[in-house]
């Protein structure tokens, strides 16, 4: 049998999301709640399949694809995340991933993606029919496309809220290094306020 993982930190979208998994066919050999074990697990098991959350403590979705591409781990990767950005979406393309399902979405198109992943498609409905190729923006988006990836997931901790000591603990950073990328989103993104900086994020849908 087909073998997966899943990473997500909330026990109900964990429950849901194995009950579709085991139904299109896949052995769950491991759930996890931060990125450090969902590495640990598929260097361990090796699965097929990996449904990933983004916004995961330890390691953040984004780095959890980076560092299993870099390991040479060919389990396809399908993000389930609450982000509808375009600029996450394409981010997690670039990563390696084979798929990005919003939860907003009805969980049940996950079937269908799991399906269509195995199958050697990709399923990226967020993005434009050429964003997988042309990442130039203009404006702001452009200033977001210039964010590092880490930077990335600061900025949309700082936009719910979260202060510095949260971030370092959600990020497994200390509180000066989490200073230091907040400096760098707030110059990078010509922006001198939080307030302003959540106004951005709202325009781009990042949350």
């Amino acid at each position: 049998m087909r073998k997966a993982i899943i990473v997500d930190d909330h026990p109900f979208i964990l429950a849901s999301v194995r009950l579709l998994v085991i139904n299109a066919g896949f052995e769950v050999v491991a759930e996890c709640g931060n990125g450090i074990d969902a590495v640990q697990q598929c260097q361990k098991h090796q699965p097929d399949l990996m449904i990933l959350d983004l916004a995961i403590p330890g390691l953040d979705g984004l780095d959890v694809i980076r560092r299993l591409k870099e390991k040479e781990i060919p389990t396809k990767i399908i993000v389930l995340s609450s982000q509808q950005s375009e600029q996450f979406t394409l981010r997690c393309l670039q990563a390696g991933a084979v798929g990005y399902v919003s939860k907003k979405d009805n969980l049940s198109i996950l079937t269908d993606v799991i399906n269509a992943a195995m199958a050697g498609y990709s399923f990226f409905p967020q993005l434009t029919l050429d964003a997988g190729e042309n990442t130039f923006f203009t404006g702001e988006a452009q200033k977001l496309a210039a964010l590092s990836n880490r930077e990335m997931m600061v900025m949309k901790y700082l936009v719910n809220g979260l202060n510095n000591k949260q971030i370092a603990e959600s990020l497994s950073l200390s509180e000066k290094t989490v200073s230091t990328y907040k400096s760098r989103v707030l110059e990078k993104l010509n922006v001198s306020t939080v307030l302003a900086l959540a106004e951005m994020a709202q325009r781009h849908e990042i949350e």
